[in-house]
């Protein structure tokens, strides 16, 4: 007999699937239940019915996995924010490593795809360096401040996040003080404090650097790992004193502030021009000289300045946004051919799909570093070697 929305099923969590939600199956159709841990049996009631999957919440649980842990923030579960904190920090590391696994086995094609155990954060909490906090006015002048809840529809009022660095949560708490100012934004940043401060960006301190950053620009979530995925760029990266290096979407410097006094050139591009602002006067506090940035689309660029065999490569690092690389930009990157391709991605799925391509453009996928930048949440760091065959 089919199940159906409402019916009541008991099922065991197998395994948990990239986006946060456990999976266990009933009459061989997979059930997606959020906030469940692999091992734990549980009493499931049915909220969606399709003909492939099934989708519900927990009504009673009947026994707990081993890998569960008391979450120590008050919102989780109604927050949209985190997805793991009911799950042992060990175990997440083990799922997250699976789950990139997984991304290469089924989009990219890979049979036993290299991927190595996965770099922890040092810290599992209190890691988050910048908090972009919602704002919601009410009606007698005052407002709330926090972040969706798990449907994105509803603002959850927010006193003290767990993952955000402390000087995030003093900041929150000045903020909602009742003398405070209203605020007259939608939404609001806030950075972490490195006791540093100018009055367009913001300083942080990377492998005892400081980096100017813009205030509404990106930069690294994890400030105690920040300095781990460098180390993982530069050794991927293998660059030498002869070698040239082009970063693509090279942000404010951050990986060409390292790369650059080991090499002999390096070339960064990136589209947001206070970024590259930035890059430039990281570059110039620091000396380095040997590093020339272009502000604008990476593909536009690429075909401008590097078509047709104009520059010799030898290393290739790409950062882009959680959408992948254009087909444009990875047949572009062949083109050139360099011996070493270093990519480094927020989204398993498309760096997947974005290694299989450059495969079949003549490169070996060498290995895969899942690194925890986002500990308790369902968003992935993983940073990938390729080599010219």
């Amino acid at each position: 007999m089919a199940i159906r929305t409402k019916d009541i099923i008991t099922i065991t969590i197998e395994t948990v699937a990239f986006g946060g939600e456990g999976i266990g199956r009933a009459e061989n159709i997979v059930v997606f239940v959020p906030f469940t841990a692999p091992g734990d049996v549980v009493e499931v009631e049915i909220r969606e019915a399709k003909k492939r999957y099934l989708r519900g919440r927990v009504k009673n649980w009947i026994t707990p996995s081993p890998d569960r842990v008391e979450p120590p923030c008050p919102y989780f579960r109604r927050c949209g924010g985190c997805h793991y904190q009911h799950i042992d920090y060990a175990k997440q590391i083990e799922m997250k490593r699976r789950q990139v696994s997984e991304a290469f086995e089924r989009i990219g094609k890979f049979t036993a795809p290299p991927v190595e155990p996965g770099f922890p954060s040092p810290v599992p909490y209190g890691y988050r360096g910048k908090g972009e906090f919602h704002v919601e006015r009410l009606r007698d002048g005052a407002y709330r401040i926090g972040f969706m809840d798990v449907t994105g529809s509803r603002l959850v009022d927010i006193e003290r996040c767990a993952i955000m660095d402390e000087s995030i949560n003093e900041q929150l708490s000045f903020l909602r003080r009742p003398m405070h100012a209203p605020l007259r934004v939608d939404r609001y940043v806030i950075w972490s404090l490195t006791g540093k401060s100018e009055e367009k960006h913001v300083v942080r301190i990377v492998k005892g650097q400081e980096i100017l950053v813009p205030f509404e620009g990106f930069f690294q979530a994890n400030t105690n790992l920040t300095d781990g995925l460098v180390d993982t760029v530069m050794e991927f990266a293998g660059a030498g004193p002869g070698e040239a290096v082009l970063d693509l979407y090279c942000g404010s410097g951050l990986f060409p502030l390292f790369l650059a006094p080991v090499c002999r050139s390096l070339v960064g591009v990136e589209i947001d021009g206070e970024a590259v602002e930035c890059a430039r006067l990281n570059m110039k506090k620091h000396g380095i000289e040997n590093a020339v940035f272009h502000e604008g689309d990476v593909r536009e660029i690429l075909e401008k300045e590097f078509s047709g065999g104009k520059a010799a490569l030898d290393v290739v690092v790409l950062d882009p946004p959680r959408t992948g690389c254009e087909r444009e930009v990875l047949d572009c990157v062949i083109g050139l051919h360099p011996s070493r391709i270093v990519y480094v991605s927020c989204d398993p799925a498309t760096l997947a799909r974005d290694a299989r391509l450059l495969v079949d453009g003549g490169y070996s996928l060498i290995t895969v570093r899942p690194v925890d930048m986002f500990p308790q949440t369902k968003h992935i760091e993983a940073v990938a070697l390729l080599k010219k065959q």
